[in-house]
């Protein structure tokens, strides 16, 4: 009963994690593509025939000179990503789960049972077991 308690317990941590986690991949990959777009129309506006021709070169210039960071829409890490510390917090209590937690999920397993079956003798005990489990 301890193992099936703890497995489910760290295969639901587990699932927790990398929800969270494929979830800020998935938004940081959203607004990639969001910028990289900006971007792609940004290049197609400035150097556009007719304004190149009709703008005195211009636009050209100007866009010459602008920051190439600015440019491409770089920009430091999205406030969506998930932190180190998080991702610590989680491997901490994996690590905690599976080698101190579980000790704690037995005992209260133990005291739920001795508690259910407390005024039943052993045999008893399998008397009931098979009874409701035939019925």
């Amino acid at each position: 009963m301890t193992t099936l308690y703890s497995t489910t317990l760290l295969c639901l941590l587990t699932t927790v994690q990398l929800t969270l986690l494929a979830r800020a991949k998935y938004i940081n990959s959203v607004l990639e593509q969001e910028r990289d777009e900006r971007t792609r129309e940004h290049l197609q506006s400035e150097l556009s025939l007719s304004k190149i021709l009709f703008g005195g070169g211009q636009g050209l210039t100007s866009l010459m000179s602008q920051d190439s960071e600015m440019l491409l829409g770089k920009e430091e890490a999205s406030d969506e990503a998930i932190s180190e510390d998080a991702e610590g917090k989680y491997l901490t209590l994996s690590w905690w789960l599976l080698h101190v937690g579980w000790k704690d999920v037995g005992e209260r397993v133990r005291r739920g049972v001795e508690e259910v079956f407390d005024g039943y003798g052993l045999a008893l005990f399998f008397m009931h077991i098979l009874l409701n489990a035939s019925g």
